[in-house]
């Protein structure tokens, strides 16, 4: 219990160190990698920090009555320049190397290249597009903006689990320099994700039920097709467990706002 509250008070540090890798916000340097099994906790509270202005602007771009598809557009383009689209990039690198490997080593490989290849640009294409829609449905009122937040939270909360559950695929590289969450982390992390969704319980009902169980199932299913395909994670497979789950949430609150509404 002393260790947990010891942790729970590290959090805005932890917090800052987890911006400082994750985003190209100005707020110094972070921890070092040898430091993330402790401070991962803190990754989806600086998702949430991170989303604070894309949910701005989106709450701007509306209000001035701008089309729901050009505000969603708006806001998930700034979190992308927020992180230096550095989720995006792992998404894109596990496409190309899931999809034009033959073997372990070869996906590994590919993944390591900067180059974009097929799989990846559609993997991108899918992905944005199905986010910038399914953003636009929901972003009804102050609707948009607590997806926003809350998913964030959840999107990184569930991340952290892919993370926690495999070895390291490779014997070097940043995964395995930055090791493992430990379980205070991942309980940490996952409490945070609660928070995420009982702001998505507040303010779409069942539907954020509806979208949680599946981005849940998305990622227990990726996390094993991770497994099988490179007997691991890395960060790129972090990276894109993060905007799998993000895309997910928000397609299947869009998918669920009409069935499960809100009241």
């Amino acid at each position: 219990m002393k260790e947990m509250g010891a942790r729970l008070r590290n959090l805005p540090r932890d917090t800052k160190d987890c911006l400082a890798f994750f985003s190209r916000l100005p707020v110094g340097a972070g921890a070092t990698l040898s430091d993330f099994r402790t401070s991962a906790a803190a990754w989806p509270l600086a998702g949430g920090v991170i989303m604070l202005v894309p949910a701005a602007l989106l709450w701007l771009s509306l209000s001035i009555n701008l089309p729901g598809v050009i505000a969603a557009t708006i806001a998930i383009g700034s979190a992308a320049i927020i992180t230096g689209a550095l989720h995006e990039d792992g998404l894109a690198d596990m496409a190309d190397g899931f999809g034009g490997g033959a073997t372990a080593d070869e996906k590994l490989d590919i993944m390591r290249d900067s180059r974009l290849g097929s799989y990846g640009a559609l993997a991108l294409i899918f992905s944005i597009l199905l986010r910038v829609t399914s953003l636009a449905l929901i972003a009804v009122n102050a609707n948009g903006v607590i997806a926003l937040f809350a998913i964030a939270l959840l999107s990184r909360s569930l991340a952290l689990w892919h993370w926690n559950f495999l070895e390291p695929a490779r014997k070097d590289g940043l995964a395995v320099s930055a090791g493992q969450p430990d379980w205070r982390a991942l309980s940490i992390g996952t409490g945070l994700g609660a928070v995420g969704l009982i702001v998505l319980l507040l303010g779409f009902g069942g539907s954020s039920i509806y979208a949680v169980l599946a981005a849940a199932l998305i990622i227990i299913a990726f996390t094993k097709l991770a497994e099988h395909q490179i007997n691991g994670h890395t960060g790129d497979t972090i990276g894109a467990a993060q905007q799998i789950a993000e895309t997910v949430l928000l397609a299947g609150l869009a998918a669920g706002w009409e069935t499960f509404p809100a009241g």
